[in-house]
């Protein structure tokens, strides 16, 4: 098949197109031809800035594709855009969304299903930070996608994820766990790291993309993928320090010290003051999705950020000497108040 892919040379991004050429599809790149990739020419490309929207319009409305996958529809304009330039001209849309969709809502449940984003939203706060404008703009992608569906039969499918880790996420959310660990020096976690999550391999949507290409069950639904296992922060750092053979310090530090102290949270970016569970049920029912042990991707995951990442430290942890000070006043002041 010709696929065209928007995106498609950052990390899970990166898999699914040689996954794609694997399987034998005709891919053509669509992006600002910024990072560079090892494709060569295997794939074919195209340059352009999404945000651009008329010459995204001009570039590829006259081109035929079966299938089109956006990895960088971040704002409803962007999926107004594609539904103009691709209304009529392909067989199966793939809009990749994410479970911050759900984060905007009122009464968060836990579970989350895939009907639960119908639920009431909440007010805009004063402040809106970066991870709120996420979520709600993605779901106002969603409503252009699903209303493009509903009157023109758009032949939308979008997946929801969560937190994705694997092979070379740029994101380094993950490695800045490992490397706390490697250094062998006191770990803070927020609130003793029990806010629960299902997370995702990048493999998993690799495959489940794959193989569901022009699956006209999924044409005009939304889907949520996890992993199957629920894991606490705490369940990952003990897990990955075992995978690593250290034995990590951990400082269990409540969430209103280290925010009113000015430390902050970010030193543990899989921190959340609420659980984060995704049903997967839909997706194995009409995407035969399944998911791969944590035992076996974490493993490669971290054994690739050992072995072959060479990047940048994490921008969180680059104040690591302040978290080491922090955690001596702490306990200076815990002893403190036992003797009192």
């Amino acid at each position: 098949m010709k696929i065209l892919v928007l995106g498609g040379t950052r990390f899970f991004g990166y898999h699914i197109v040689r996954r794609l050429l694997e399987d034998g599809h005709d891919l053509t790149l669509f992006n600002r031809g910024v990072t560079a990739d090892d494709f060569g020419s295997r794939v074919q490309r195209i340059h352009g800035d999404r945000n651009d929207r008329e010459r995204f319009y001009k570039l590829l409305r006259n081109k035929a594709f079966d299938v089109v996958l956006d990895m960088i529809a971040f704002k409803a304009e962007d999926s107004d855009a594609a539904v103009r330039t691709f209304q009529g001209n392909i067989g199966h849309f793939i809009h990749i969304s994410t479970g911050s969709v759900y984060v905007v809502t009122k009464d968060f449940p836990c579970p989350l299903r895939e009907e639960d984003f119908n639920r009431e939203l909440l007010p805009m706060p004063e402040k809106a930070d970066e991870m709120w404008l996420y979520g709600y703009h993605k779901r106002n992608c969603e409503e252009v996608l699903r209303e493009a569906h509903e009157k023109h039969g758009f032949p939308v499918t979008m997946l929801r994820l969560p937190i994705v880790m694997g092979e070379k996420d740029h994101t380094l959310r993950a490695y800045s766990y490992f490397i706390r660990i490697e250094d062998r020096r006191p770990i803070i976690l927020p609130d003793a790291g029990m806010n629960v999550f299902t997370h995702i391999y990048q493999g998993d949507i690799v495959k489940t993309v794959a193989s569901n290409v022009m699956n006209r069950k999924s044409f005009g639904q939304a889907y949520n993928l996890a992993m199957a296992e629920v894991m606490s922060v705490r369940s990952f750092v003990l897990k990955s320090a075992d995978f690593l053979g250290k034995k990590p310090e951990i400082v269990d530090v409540p969430w209103q010290v280290l925010e009113e102290t000015g430390l902050g949270t970010s030193l543990s970016p899989f921190s959340t003051r609420r659980p984060f569970i995704l049903s997967t049920e839909k997706a194995k029912r009409d995407l035969d999705f399944s998911s791969t042990p944590v035992d076996v991707w974490l493993g490669k995951t971290i054994s690739w950020f050992m072995e072959h990442y060479k990047g940048e430290l994490p921008d969180n942890y680059k104040a690591r000497a302040k978290e080491i000070d922090f955690v001596r006043k702490f306990r200076e002041a815990v002893r403190s108040l036992k003797s009192n």
